[in-house]
């Protein structure tokens, strides 16, 4: 492995051959023998003998070699690293930027959904009169619509990221502001139906000749049953006026239950007839509430309306 990547297991060395060294023979081996001195001398000189093998050893630069190997490879390498990360970062840009465009888009496109819807709402706001009997069927779709079109706009919002927080905020607004006309539609409907009908004074027969003492019991706590029981279920923070005037009804119906019975038991008829137009009056006096506060109701209805509209032109444009 390592031969391929330009290392080798062992150094790389070069060795060049032992020069050749000729020698002159000893003086000492030359002697006055004429005949023999030669002979020695001519062997000696014959004779090749080598220097010191280490002598002229000299390692060749082998950092200069390997980093001639090593460096081309390394650089290499990073110059695709950085390719990578390069292509990669433009990529991640170029994937944001239409991720960002994207999202936008969505959203502009649920404000004009969520637009389409407020006009039907309106509508049915206005609908709503206690005086024209029961609560429109038009409500609770216009409702629903306005509802599940604001929810989508809040999802689309998050959606957006933090170079568009503008954008986000003034969706948010924008359905919060339908959402919460929605909620006090469906509130204001529901509270207007269930009153309008225990605000019409009970039929209640005043002359005692031509009712039992234990039906006109009957009767009058029949209603009055009905009347607490609707008040036990009246929607929290809707007309608020109303509901006081109501439950103060409620504290003197058994004083007008008394007095209503007392006048019929005795054959009192102007006693009896004036305990139910007390009741009559006092239930009147909750309709006239009923009435302007529904009115008001509308008013601030349409008015979160109309901010949330104001809120989808600057976004959708």
């Amino acid at each position: 492995m390592m031969e391929s990547l330009g290392f080798t297991e062992t150094p790389s060395v070069s060795y060049s051959a032992p020069p050749v060294v000729a020698r002159s023979a000893p003086s000492h081996l030359v002697s006055a023998n004429g005949t023999t001195a030669r002979t020695v001398e001519e062997i000696w000189n014959t004779t090749e003998l080598e220097a010191d093998s280490m002598a002229d050893w000299k390692p060749i630069d082998v950092e200069r070699k390997l980093n001639k190997k090593v460096r081309l490879p390394l650089i290499a390498i990073w110059i695709v690293i950085v390719g990578v990360i390069g292509t990669g970062g433009v990529w991640l840009w170029q994937n944001s930027d239409r991720s960002a465009g994207t999202a936008i888009a969505e959203v502009q496109e649920a404000g004009q959904t969520l637009s389409s819807t407020l006009d039907p709402l309106i509508a049915a706001v206005d609908s709503i009169d206690p005086a024209n009997g029961p609560i429109p069927d038009t409500i609770l779709p216009a409702a629903t619509n306005t509802d599940t079109a604001s929810r989508a706009l809040f999802s689309a919002a998050a959606e957006l990221t933090g170079t568009q927080a503008t954008s986000r905020s003034v969706a948010t607004d924008a359905a919060t502001q339908a959402l919460d006309a929605t909620k006090s539609l469906t509130n204001m409907g529901a509270y207007v139906g269930a009153v309008t009908p225990i605000l019409t004074a009970p039929t209640l027969i005043t002359e005692p000749e031509l009712i039992g003492l234990q039906t006109a019991v009957s009767d009058f706590g029949t209603w009055r049953a009905q009347f607490g029981m609707v008040l036990s279920n009246l929607p929290e923070g809707v007309l608020p006026e109303v509901t006081v005037e109501l439950n103060a009804i409620r504290g003197d119906l058994e004083a007008i239950q008394g007095a209503y019975v007392d006048g019929l038991r005795v054959d009192d008829r102007i006693a009896a007839l004036d305990a139910v137009r007390t009741l009559e009056g006092r239930l009147a006096s909750a309709w006239s509430l009923l009435l302007t506060g529904t009115e008001s109701a509308k008013t601030a209805i349409v008015e979160q309306v109309e901010s949330a509209r104001e809120a989808l032109r600057s976004l959708t444009g």
